[in-house]
């Protein structure tokens, strides 16, 4: 490990996790890492990855990270091929019983970036424009990873509250040139999020169970959705540069086709993060943010060291085989990162081996088949009240690399842990 320590801490979180397990991941913590970027590492490894999704714009694109002067006018992002215009268009007000129309702002910072990856996750999985919150603010912050939920005045609830009026409120505009291989150029114009909204979270200030996503915005998300690790998401929630380094390396490491990989400069880097602090401390800002956001996608292959960033091929946030020359050279019998002891498995099922026979999803009905059963009998103890064919259609659609075959084992675990999310995340009140 000696010759490692040029490398993000994730990497070398990593690489001891495939020498010796947490034990050696633990030990390397304690001399050259910390107890945060650890216990990241450690919980992200331990769970089965859990779809997220983001609009690809919007991983290239990011939201300011600190509220600006003046927060009424546009953000603009403009880099080549890229722009992202949000429009804080002003919404109707009642004032001492007078109309008054009123901007609430452009969203900035960490809670309207969970926000907006939690809204267009549950459309692009549940391939809906309903969206289901929850029964009331906490349960919905809660399912954000929010855990302490509180309501005084600059109160955890209050302050996504705002942001998410905000964001809901605003007018978008994205412009994409499409200039590289498997790019299609496209435009989408003065489109809400959200048209069945007016700056509260419903006309009473109480809590709206669903929000409708506009059409136009919708169909072009489908279109446009990047698949992020819902897991990942919650351990960075709380640092916005964090949040916007993981969704771009998300989006542009799985697209690089070069070996050599790619080399862009600072300014651009700023420029995609839309970072406003001058060189030098934007450097140190993103070398010290790679240390989390390794931890939690340790597979990103990106050298931060230079003068310039280059940007090398890596496999997607949701695989979790750890894998690239940066980590180490996989041969055919790929190697997977032992499971920590952080939070146990569900469910035990037996290690997976090249020689295991690799078979599709079954692509049925779950109701009947021998095969089927396994898959059934987990939707049905895990997954209640929810129609195990229901889960099976919504895991179709939205969990990536679906026609990928898998062995048998491996589909298990990855069901399990999309039926039990899935059960979570809606609960008997949305079945009522």
């Amino acid at each position: 490990m000696n010759g490692d320590t040029h490398r993000p801490i994730g990497h070398q979180y990593a690489l001891a996790m495939l020498d010796g397990g947490e034990e050696r991941v633990r030990s390397l913590a304690r001399s050259a890492g910390t107890q945060l970027t650890m216990d990241a590492f450690l919980r992200v490894q331990d769970e089965e990855p859990v779809p997220a999704f983001l609009h690809s714009a919007l991983c290239a694109m990011s939201l300011p990270t600190k509220r600006p002067k003046d927060d009424t006018q546009p953000i603009l992002r403009e880099d080549g091929k890229y722009a992202l215009a949000i429009n804080p268009r002003p919404v109707l007000h009642n004032v001492d019983g007078k109309p008054v129309l009123k901007s609430l702002g452009v969203p900035y910072g960490a809670y309207p970036r969970v926000a907006l990856i939690y809204l267009l996750s549950q459309a692009v999985t549940k391939q809906s424009r309903d969206v289901y919150l929850g029964r009331n603010f906490t349960e919905w912050m809660r399912r954000l990873g929010y855990q302490t939920v509180s309501y005084g005045p600059r109160g955890t609830a209050n302050l996504m509250r705002e942001q998410v009026d905000r964001l809901l409120a605003c007018e978008w505009q994205i412009r994409w040139d499409g200039t590289e291989a498997g790019d299609n150029a496209f435009a989408v114009r003065d489109v809400k999020i959200s048209n069945e909204y007016a700056g509260t979270l419903d006309k009473n200030g109480a809590f709206a169970r669903e929000i409708r996503m506009s059409e136009a915005f919708y169909s072009h998300l489908v279109d446009h959705a990047v698949p992020l690790n819902e897991v990942a998401i919650r351990e960075l929630k709380g640092t916005p540069t964090a949040l916007d380094l993981y969704t771009y390396l998300a989006y542009r490491l799985p697209r690089i086709n070069s070996g050599k990989g790619q080399m862009i400069s600072w300014d651009q880097l700023a420029k995609h993060l839309g970072n406003e602090a001058d060189s030098k401390r934007f450097r140190q800002t993103v070398r010290e943010t790679m240390q989390l956001v390794s931890a939690v996608y340790p597979n990103a292959n990106i050298d931060v060291s230079g003068r310039k960033v280059v940007l090398h091929p890596s496999p997607a946030p949701l695989e979790r085989k750890l894998v690239g020359p940066h980590l180490r050279l996989v041969g055919p019998a790929e190697q997977t990162a032992p499971r920590s002891s952080v939070a146990k498995s569900v469910r035990s099922t037996p290690a997976a081996t090249p020689q295991q026979e690799l078979v599709s999803f079954p692509s049925g009905s779950l109701s009947y088949g021998t095969r089927e059963g396994a898959f059934r009998a987990i939707g049905l103890e895990k997954g209640q009240p929810w129609s195990v064919d229901t889960m099976a259609n919504a895991f179709r659609a939205g969990f990536p690399d679906i026609k990928r075959q898998r062995t048998e084992a491996e589909w298990l675990r990855v069901w399990e842990a999309f039926v039990i999310k899935y059960a979570q995340r809606r609960g008997p009140s949305d079945v009522e």
